[in-house]
């Protein structure tokens, strides 16, 4: 496999998308900032690589045969997608969510651990009378 992609990665992709896709699909995570150990942040760049183009872009190719993104109402181009920046934000939109969501479950965790010690320490000691 190209582009230096760890195993699991590709796998994950290749899980979302055909085979084929996984590639450009993995591509467009780390142009989204989606790490390589942030496989459940994948369905975004799946989301973006079927994404249609806004109206107004169309695809051509330069010279050396690369793609890049015309606007047709402006008459302005870009080699990055015209969308990218949603899925930046949707991606950092949901890594906070789910950074906080972790916190919260953490701070649960805790509080569900200091209570049970607490109601060790509550049990008084039986004597034995015997």
């Amino acid at each position: 496999r190209s582009g230096g992609m760890p195993e699991q990665i590709d796998d994950d992709a290749s899980d979302i998308v055909g085979e084929h896709e996984a590639e450009d699909v993995l591509m467009l995570a780390t142009l989204i900032g989606i790490g390589h150990e942030e496989h459940e942040f994948l369905w975004i760049a799946k989301e973006a690589y079927q994404a249609d183009l806004p109206g107004g872009w169309e695809i051509y190719f330069d010279e050396e045969g690369k793609h890049f993104y015309y606007n047709t109402e402006s008459n302005t181009s870009t080699y990055e997608h015209p969308s990218i920046e949603f899925y930046r934000k949707l991606y950092q939109d949901f890594k906070i969510k789910d950074e906080e969501f972790r916190k919260r479950q953490e701070e649960r965790e805790l509080a569900i651990g200091r209570q049970d010690d607490e109601e060790e320490v509550a049990v008084p000691a039986t004597a034995d009378t015997g």
